[in-house]
């Protein structure tokens, strides 16, 4: 009887251990997961994603963490391909168990996740990957954060158009996705502008010679060409205009404001080429972001490392609001919150499908000069020369 007795108790004891958590389960990390171009011709964005992403993350451990857990980064390259991009988002979602995830750049490769993201139902934020059709009026968990679609980046290069009075207008694109959002977005924003004349070029994306696309835009003498559609272009574009001995202001796709188009450009880049950044260059509280970013990671603070930083804080302040990692709950956060970081160009408030509300696109140029700590020892800084309006958020099709 004792030995049966004692063979019960046993077995309630291992039964009780059972039911128990794993010691240490709750404070497992939370997941973040990275899918970005760490190849390709997006790689410069890629990177940039990356680093931002981690000095959030850091940020956020620093001061104890979300809901008493630490995050942590879990890294994919998609490698510039769509099918790339599907299976490294399928995987950190089905096998690392990620919260939300993030950081795409190509828009063929957005387009892709953007559909995937909706079938995991799990919150996915892209950097770059403008084309229109990324979101659909069905969406419900994805979202933009620092690049607005084609239709409104072009609202705002037509607002610029209008204040500076240019009535010669070049445009280079690349022939995918995002460049053909950005070809319609012209001929509806940009062509009936009166007293414009309007030539437009198509490239292919990997295209390394552009001479003779802007030899063709030569006999219209353009005051400015729009490279907005042909983002790994831009450096190129630029200098090989300038070598023609074009007097075109370049106006490029919210390239990484870093060393690597400064070299790639030479001395072409300044006063020839500016861009557009959801990043705040004279804003305080972005001087002291990116003088701490700039001593960490050796470069500057631009709009894909901000847009990383900003996805991982968005994240990381839903899951602290909702006392929740449940993916919906997240998106559901996001997308009825508005985000507020300093720093950043707008506040990141959404419509329903994941649009961006009120993007203000700022266009800046370089100048040669002493970047103080937002670039030690850097050798040129941005001047801010244009703030467009708040955007008309874009409403799809479907």
């Amino acid at each position: 009887m004792k030995k049966k007795q004692k063979k019960l108790f046993l077995l309630s004891i291992t039964a009780a251990s059972l039911a128990l958590p794993v010691a240490g389960h709750a404070q497992e990390a939370i997941k973040f997961g990275m899918v970005t171009s760490l190849t390709g011709p997006f790689t410069p964005w890629g990177g940039q994603v990356r680093d931002g992403m981690k000095m959030a993350i850091q940020e956020i451990n620093d001061a104890g963490g979300v809901l008493g857990r630490k995050m942590a980064l879990v890294e994919r390259d998609d490698k510039n391909n769509p099918t790339e991009g599907v299976t490294a988002l399928r995987y950190l979602v089905e096998r690392e168990g990620v919260v939300a995830a993030g950081g795409v750049i190509s828009s063929d490769v957005g387009l892709a996740l953007a559909r995937e993201a909706e079938s995991l139902r799990t919150p996915f934020f892209l950097t770059m990957s403008g084309a229109n059709e990324a979101l659909k009026k069905s969406s419900r968990y994805t979202f933009r954060t620092c690049l607005p679609p084609a239709s409104e980046g072009i609202s705002a290069v037509a607002n610029f158009i209008k204040e500076k009075k240019y009535t010669r207008v070049g445009a280079l694109m690349a022939d995918y996705a995002w460049g053909h959002s950005n070809q319609r977005a012209i001929e509806q924003e940009i062509k009936p502008l009166p007293g414009v004349n309007l030539q437009l070029e198509v490239a292919p994306v990997r295209e390394a010679d552009f001479t003779p696309y802007l030899r063709k835009l030569q006999a219209l003498d353009p005051q400015v060409i729009v490279a907005h559609g042909h983002p790994p272009g831009n450096p190129t574009i630029t200098r090989q205009a300038a070598e023609l001995g074009m007097k075109t202001l370049v106006i490029g796709s919210w390239y990484p404001t870093s060393d690597f188009i400064v070299q790639k450009t030479g001395d072409a880049l300044y006063g020839r080429f500016a861009d557009f950044t959801c990043v705040d260059f004279e804003s305080p509280a972005y001087k002291e972001l990116a003088a701490k970013y700039n001593k960490q990671y050796k470069s500057v603070l631009d709009i894909a490392s901000f847009s990383g930083y900003v996805m991982v804080k968005m994240v990381a302040n839903a899951i602290q609001k909702t006392k929740s990692t449940d993916h919906k709950a997240i998106a559901d956060a996001i997308r009825a919150g508005t985000f507020e970081q300093p720093g950043y160009g707008w506040k990141l408030s959404y419509t329903e499908w994941g649009e961006m509300k009120e993007a203000a696109p700022i266009l800046y140029v370089y100048e040669q000069g002493d970047p103080g700590a937002v670039n030690a020892g850097g050798k040129w800084r941005t001047k801010v020369i244009f703030r467009s309006p708040p955007v008309q958020p874009y409403v799809p099709q479907d």
